[in-house]
């Protein structure tokens, strides 16, 4: 079986998702390719058996990059095996609201090109202060804090927050390989 896993991530931290996802599925013996979708290559999505889209969460929406490949391949993804999975700093603040934002980051994007996906996965993100600007945190604590400040949440903007669970990402990555 040949999968292809193509992502669009703006600090790298869902590149490292995909790179896992892809490892698990060789280790199961598909044939994996990975791409970044940054890289903007044509690609023949005809080749592929199954196909895992992701992207990091940034502005409570999906990269740029990887909205464009759903709006140009939806037709193509719509008869194949499909799996999404969005990489989101959201679950640090609302840990609660993972329904709400496994269907706002998942299911939402699915339907709005109308794709049917065999399974969707929503991991934990990065959140390193060190590489966004004035804006990005400002945006950050006013929006998952509501009118308070990330110190009021008793978050360290000086600190790297990795609310990725590996153990999950294998799992879900090791499940896909079943269904092929």
């Amino acid at each position: 079986m040949k999968t292809l896993v193509a992502f669009g991530t703006k600090y790298g931290s869902t590149e490292k998702v995909a790179l896992e996802i892809t490892s698990v599925l060789q280790q199961k013996g598909h044939q994996a390719d990975m791409l970044d979708l940054r890289d903007r290559k044509h690609i023949e999505l005809e080749h592929y058996d199954l196909v895992v889209i992701g992207s990091g969460i940034e502005y409570g929406s999906w990269s740029k990059e990887a909205l464009c490949f759903l709006d140009r391949n939806s037709r193509t993804l719509n008869k194949k095996k499909l799996a999404m999975f969005a990489c989101c700093g959201d679950l640090m603040f609302d840990p609660i609201r993972v329904d709400e934002y496994r269907q706002k980051y998942l299911q939402d994007v699915a339907d709005k090109y109308g794709l049917h996906p065999i399974d969707i996965g929503l991991f934990g993100g990065v959140l390193d202060f060190s590489k966004y600007g004035f804006l990005v945190k400002d945006i950050l604590s006013v929006r998952n804090t509501g009118k308070q400040g990330i110190g009021e949440k008793d978050i360290d903007p000086n600190k790297l927050y990795d609310l990725r669970d590996w153990s999950a990402i294998r799992k879900w990555a090791s499940d896909l390989g079943g269904v092929l």
